[in-house]
Order: C-alpha cells, then structure tokens, then sequence
C-alpha cells in the first residue's frame, strides 16, 4: 500500500475513534434531548460517510476486489453520506435554534425533501447512471445529473444562513447574536471547502471539513455548558461574577450599574405543598418571565442560586424604568401562572444597589443588594394557596 494510503486510512480511523468519543460525550448536561440526539445522529450520519467512502478508495487503488453492482452501492451510499451530514446539519441547526417546536408534518417533509431527493436518484443512478456511472475498469463518471448534489446542499446552506442571519438581527443579546454569527460561519466554512473538494478531484477534505464542523458545535456547547445553567438555560453564577467584574470597571456616576438581587416569596412552601419537581418548574417559570423582560434591552440576567436571580443593566431605558423592573416581572410572572393554571402565585422581592464607585468591591455590591432583599422580604404577605 502506498504511504499516502496508509495516512489517509491511518487518519480515517483517527476521526472514527475522535468522533465516537464526542458521541459518548455528548449527554443531557450538555444539549437538550431534542438537541442531543440530532446532533448524534450527525456524528452516526458522519461514520456512514466515512466508512463508505474507505471503501470506494481501496477499490479504486485496488486494494480490494469487488463486483462492479457492490462497488456501485458503495458509490452511491458514500453520496448519500456526504448529503446526509448536511441534512443532520440543518436539521440540528433548526433544534439549536428552537424552530423544530414549529415543525408539524409538512414542514418536515419539506425539510427531508432535498435529501430524500437525492437519496432516491442515487439508488436509480444504480440502473441508469443519472447522477453516477460506473465503467467496466470500475472508474466512477460523473451523469447528467450530478449537479443535482451540489444544487441540493446549497438549499440546505442557504436556508441555514438565512435562519441564522434572523437569529442575528432579531436577538438583542451578544450571546444570542455570538450564536447566529457562529452558525453563519460555520455554514460558509462548510460551503466553501465542499466547492474546493469538488473542484479538485484528487482532494479529499470532506471528512476532516465536517469533522471540524462537529467540533466547532461540540465545543460550543461545552463552553455554553461552563456559563450557563441547567435547570433554566440563564447565565449562572460563575458567568454573573465574570460579567459584573467586567462592567465594575466601567462604572462612574454618570455611567452607574445597577445590580438586582431578587428570590420567589415563600419558595420553601411551593416545595413543601406542591414537590421539589414543582419548585422547579416555579423557577423556570419566573426565569422565562426575567429573560424576557431583560430582552427587550441589553440588560443581563443570571441565576444566583436556588431561587435567586441577578438583573443587571445599564441600559438607559432600564434605568428610567428601574422601579418598575421587578414589578414588570411580577406581572409577566403572573400571567405566565394563569395561563398555565398553576395552582400557586409566584412573586417575586428584590435588593437593588447603585454602582457608581469602580474602587468598591463587587462583592461589597452584593452584600448590600442581599442584605436589602432580606430587609424587603420582612414585610411580605403570608403564603396563599
């Protein structure tokens, strides 16, 4: 075998083992189940390209000797590997993105349908040669149809693009937008390297294309996973220090922080009458209700821990508004309660403390807004079923 044979399958057996320990890797901590199992079956859809497309090379060098309708199978599954990685790519990006919850059976039908086009003249180019034929020295022709391949991927890109671009220009937060603009350039990456490999016949990046591609989302969700918090999909703690840190240094009197620290009045009881599964879904609940009004500003928001919230901002619309915010919450909160008919309310006090001095300590910020909280909390009223 030639040296650069037993690299190329030296290297194919690298990304097979590399791939699977991301797959294994890959738990609920770190993606939504929605959100786990399709990027799963990217890596699963990965190994199909993979496996097949060793095979057609050690037939094309000879190391292996198989029928001609074999080989044709072979071709044609190593095709349909290549678009089905970026069908799994789609669809996971439209999981990432939360537009699967949309998706009722014609939305999916009409998303499989470029796959599920080519998938099908693949396995009558078998027969025919449309997209692919074989000739007798077992040498792969390119059929009239071959463009169909790339037509059919670019649908796939251009929606991705599109989808993500909404995500950037809709989105207010950096995290929000850092997270279209990702997606953006990994479909470019992804486009323009699938354009040079079939440029150049005797290039074959493609696996290691989409094994960078896995990569980029794996550790994406593995950095998300360090910031953000389980139970509520907010920032968590580690984030809000690294967050309030980084704006203490900015603050002066014309330019003030102000900082929220806020917990659900009577949080114990919720648990204690209705479960800790209850008391859960109470924090979801008013962790839906914070995002949502911080959203409409770049403010920042961050589970503390247990029942408590940070709302951060300084956001000249905030500020103006500032004794209302954690009314506004309540409000929100409220609603969101009825119309799930929750047989609880959920309200919601809070401490708030002015940064305006870069010299004090954050944490000597935080003392204060905790210990305003609880001076609050004394006069709340009793706990109502």
């Amino acid at each position: 075998m030639e040296p650069g044979l037993s690299v190329y399958f030296i290297f194919n057996i690298f990304l097979l083992i590399m791939s699977g320990y991301l797959f294994l890797k890959t738990t609920p901590d770190l993606m939504k189940k929605q959100e786990k199992w399709v990027f799963k079956a990217f890596i699963v859809a990965f190994w199909i390209y993979i496996i097949f497309n060793s095979f057609w090379t050690m037939q094309e060098y000879d190391i292996i000797q198989m029928p001609k309708w074999l080989f044709k199978t072979i071709c044609a599954a190593s095709l349909g590997g290549v678009m089905l990685n970026t069908y799994c790519f789609y669809k996971f990006l439209m999981n990432y993105f939360g537009y699967s919850k949309k998706e009722n059976m014609h939305y999916i039908l009409f998303g499989a349908s470029p796959f599920l086009v080519v998938l099908t003249l693949l396995i009558i180019s078998i027969w025919n040669g449309l997209i692919f034929s074989v000739s007798d020295e077992l040498n792969i022709i390119h059929g009239k149809g071959y463009i169909i391949l790339p037509i059919c991927a670019l649908i796939y890109f251009g929606i991705i693009i599109v989808f993500s671009s909404i995500e950037v220009v809709k989105n207010k937060s950096p995290q929000a937008k850092k997270k279209g603009l990702t997606m953006v350039a990994l479909t470019i990456f992804l486009m323009a390297w699938t354009f040079i490999d079939n440029l150049i016949e005797s290039l074959t990046i493609i696996p290691i294309v989409i094994f960078a591609v896995i990569i980029v989302i794996f550790t994406t969700f593995q950095q998300a996973s360090i910031n953000t918090d389980a139970l509520t999909q907010m920032n968590n703690r580690r984030k809000a220090m690294e967050y309030l840190s980084s704006q203490l240094d900015l603050v002066s009197n014309d330019a003030p922080l102000i900082i929220y620290i806020c917990d659900i009045n009577h949080f114990k009881a919720i648990n204690d009458t209705y479960g800790h599964l209850e008391g859960d879904n109470a924090i979801i609940i008013l962790s839906n209700a914070i995002k949502e009004i911080v959203a409409q500003t770049h403010s920042f928001a961050a589970r503390y821990g247990g029942d408590e919230f940070i709302i951060a901002t300084k956001s000249q619309k905030m500020m103006q508004e500032e004794d209302r915010i954690i009314e506004k919450v309540n409000e929100l909160v409220k609603t969101k309660c009825i119309s799930l008919s929750k047989p609880y309310e959920i309200t919601i006090t809070a401490g708030k403390v002015v940064c305006k001095d870069k010299g004090v300590a954050i944490e000597t910020y935080l003392k204060e807004a905790d210990y305003l909280l609880y001076e609050n909390k004394k006069n709340r009223p009793p706990f109502q079923k």
